[in-house]
């Protein structure tokens, strides 16, 4: 499966930005810039991982900018 298409757990996405779940949700649910979650089933959901990882990106950059670096 490629990037594009690879779909990451709320664990495996928690694990990767090392945040607890709680913080997973209130950055999903604050209406933010943050990636749209995937219903995968009544009780389950993921995020695709190219989406992640370029909202991380974006974090990165932003934070390197407000720096000055």
């Amino acid at each position: 499966m490629s990037d594009n298409t690879t779909i990451l757990s709320v664990q495996t996405v928690c694990d990767r930005l090392t945040i607890s779940e709680a913080t997973l949700r209130r950055y999903a649910t604050a209406g933010g810039d943050f990636p749209r979650k995937i219903k995968l089933g009544p009780r389950r959901i993921g995020y695709l991982k190219s989406d992640v990882e370029a909202w991380l990106t974006a974090r990165h950059d932003a934070a390197k900018a407000a720096v000055g670096q």
